[in-house]
């Protein structure tokens, strides 16, 4: 989601104020607030550049000391690299980790030897500084022969959604740098892909209270596979009326396939009851109504992962000029690569197809726009095209929003309210659909799904859908471009059809004499 913050009226440029914050209204507050982020950003823009030089400066020391490194007659292992005497001393003088310091020093020297497009955004405090920090360490293994078109396609990116305030995070960063990568350098990028499944790891780490912390990095396609069937016993369980919480049963199912000898929420079998189930009978029951298989429940070890069907949208693009693409209401499923292998290996997968009309309004009719209900089809256009929550700086997966009407839907009189249709409806979740409806601002949607909220101190937050679906309305109008600029401009970069060759032309193929523009004459000079 993209968005714009602009102010209803002028307060001057941002600064500091002198008056205490308590004697200021909330206008003059958030404009102090931004006056300090800016400041802030331009203050990490100093330290980045701080690391760089630091790093310069042990080089410059250790080559007045040793020579050039090419004239150095140390042992390799007695050379220091520079950047790591740098991450040492800024670990130490600024009490942060070792992990903290070398991602500083990493993103400075990117900043400063490599990625002249982030150093101008961060130098002029457009970006905050982790987020700098991560984009300087995302780009830092980007090949060189690529790196100036990746570079140029990231950092416009975040100017456009920082330009708002949405900051995006470091998922949305990997996703952005990964399909720059992909269009630039295709083969690459898939080498890429074959290197990070090598990195796949599970980590466990002890915490307080008796708990554990376990973290995971698997392939896209394996975590689908265990993320669908921790949510799937979850739900079943959950659909009998067993008392825990949704939380708590998607962490038991995991438990649960560590241990063969329990149901698929860890619970003994029926045959095998605990020695507390007397004292639990409502769990007892719930446990056994869950596990029985003659009751419809999956049998133990039972893979739950392919009990609900997959829902496919193809956005067709053919007419457009461009390759249909397949599309899931972002945070619906985890991996197209799941998908595939579900589809290939004929597995027990009910898969259905929705063909979507990218054309916005496709789904609005002047009944259904009369109807407070709206379609499974006219929803899941809607998730689609969103993405996400669209309130300024929320990620919340559309799949978990609720659909709202911007213009609130009139029940006594239909015709009266806002109607059910594409532009009127947006993906909140349950905070900002209740901020919506008991809040103070103002909102106002647009045509393609814009969304303009109006807050209580005057300030407008505009914001773009980012969905699946708004994304391929983007891709057909810059290859709609892209043609008119091929038909447009030559291959020697010369106009094709400059101003007046046209017309030139035309009296050239009649036999007639070009049209000379004629002008009144000028009037003599008096005597």
């Amino acid at each position: 989601m993209d968005t714009t913050t602009t102010r209803a009226f002028g307060l001057g440029a941002l600064r500091a104020v002198d008056e205490p914050l308590e004697l200021l209204d909330a206008s003059a507050l958030s404009e102090v607030a931004r006056s300090v982020t800016l400041a802030q950003n331009l203050a990490g823009a100093t330290r980045l550049h701080a690391a760089h030089l630091l790093v310069e400066s042990f080089k410059s020391l250790d080559e007045a000391a040793h020579g050039e490194p090419g004239a150095d007659a140390r042992p390799a292992h007695a050379r220091l690299d520079p950047a790591d005497r740098a991450r040492h001393h800024l670990a130490a003088a600024l009490a942060m980790t070792g992990w903290h310091a070398r991602h500083l020093v990493t993103a400075g020297v990117q900043i400063h030897t490599r990625l002249p497009r982030l150093r101008e955004a961060v130098e002029r405090g457009l970006l905050p500084e982790q987020l700098a920090i991560d984009a300087a360490c995302r780009l830092a293994s980007i090949p060189d022969d690529i790196i100036g078109g990746v570079e140029s396609d990231v950092v416009a990116r975040l100017a456009r959604d920082l330009a708002g305030g949405h900051r995006p995070s470091r998922t949305a960063l990997d996703t952005t740098v990964d399909a720059s990568r992909e269009r630039h350098d295709p083969q690459g990028a898939g080498d890429a892909v074959d290197a990070a499944a090598d990195k796949r790891t599970v980590r466990f780490r002890p915490e307080r209270d008796g708990m554990t912390s376990m973290w995971a990095h698997l392939p896209s396609g394996d975590a689908e596979k265990l993320r669908r069937r921790i949510d799937a016993a979850a739900r079943a369980a959950a659909e009998t009326g067993h008392p825990r919480t949704r939380d708590q049963l998607r962490a038991d199912a995991l438990v649960a396939l560590g241990d063969p000898n329990t149901t698929d929420i860890a619970d003994p079998p029926p045959d095998h009851p605990a020695d507390n189930s007397a004292a639990d009978p409502a769990t007892a029951g719930a446990t056994a109504t869950a596990a029985d298989t003659d009751g419809g429940g999956a049998p133990l070890g039972a893979s739950w992962g392919t009990d609900q069907p997959v829902r496919i949208s193809v956005i067709d693009s053919i007419a457009q000029g461009l390759p249909n693409r397949v599309e899931f209401v972002t945070g619906a499923y985890a991996s197209f690569d799941w998908l595939c292998e579900e589809l290939l290996s004929g597995g027990d997968a009910k898969v259905r197809f929705e063909l979507l009309d990218p054309q916005p309004g496709t789904e609005d009719t002047p009944d259904a726009a009369l109807k407070y209900r709206i379609s499974p089809a006219l929803a899941e256009r809607i998730r689609l095209r969103d993405g996400t929550c669209r309130h300024p700086g929320c990620t919340v997966d559309a799949h978990d929003c609720e659909i709202d009407h911007v213009i609130a839907f009139d029940h006594q009189r239909p015709d009266l309210g806002g109607p059910t249709a594409e532009w009127n409806l947006v993906c909140l979740c349950r905070k900002h659909h209740r901020e919506r409806t008991f809040g103070h601002c103002a909102y106002r949607a647009g045509p393609l799904g814009e969304l303009t909220i109006i807050t209580e101190t005057g300030h407008e937050h505009h914001t773009r859908p980012h969905g699946p679906l708004a994304q391929a309305r983007d891709r057909i109008l810059d290859h709609r471009w892209h043609q008119h600029l091929d038909r447009l401009i030559a291959d020697d970069g010369h106009l094709t059809n400059p101003p007046g060759v046209e017309g030139t032309l035309r009296a050239t193929s009649r036999g007639d004499r070009p049209e000379q523009s004629t002008s009144p004459e000028r009037p003599g000079r008096p005597a």
